[in-house]
């Protein structure tokens, strides 16, 4: 079994030549979100990634997600907040397929009906912490703009995974 995980390991970093930024790359982008278990419930955020190297992305989101639904989500919406790395799990330039984990935080009112069903969930105050699984796919459209579709799968409950279809720009670009 060591000898497949070394394979792959091995296979994974030689098809990462190709990274998914430049070094030392600060990417701002802009993102559409829709959460998977709310029919009515849509979001927009913002986020800022860092890459310090061609295969490690840390990044920040900020999000606004609204509800319709106003007997899922009383007040209308939230707020969440989270923060992650991602490394390439597949290249083939130009399209990058990442996996990442993070924290995530939000202000729901409809987590404590569901706190008990969450997993490595907690809530303090009106937040709520918890953490996510981020899957990416990253489409270079040219130097400085990407595409992105993703999923988060949240250890919050079903009823906060999410898929997000965004755009990123790099300022910075050489």
């Amino acid at each position: 079994m060591k000898k497949v995980i070394i394979f792959i390991f091995v296979f994974g970093f030689v098809r990462g030549i190709y990274g998914q930024y430049d070094p030392g790359a600060v990417n701002y982008g802009i993102t559409a979100i829709k959460p998977v278990a709310s029919q009515q419930g849509i979001g927009a955020g913002i986020r800022v990634e860092y890459a310090p190297n061609c295969y490690t992305t840390y990044m920040g989101e900020l999000a606004q997600v609204f509800s319709l639904d106003t007997e899922q989500e009383p007040s209308g919406g939230y707020h969440e907040f989270g923060i992650g790395v991602n490394l390439i799990l597949f290249n083939w330039y130009p399209t990058t397929i990442t996996g990442g984990i993070g924290y995530i935080g939000n202000n729901s009112s409809f987590f404590p009906s569901v706190e008990d069903d969450a997993f490595l969930a907690f809530r303090t105050g009106d937040i709520n912490h918890g953490a996510q699984i981020k899957i990416r796919a990253l489409y270079h459209l040219s130097t400085p703009i990407h595409v992105f579709a993703e999923f988060n799968l949240k250890s919050l409950g079903r009823e906060y995974d999410t898929v997000l279809l965004g755009i990123s720009y790099d300022f910075n670009t050489r």
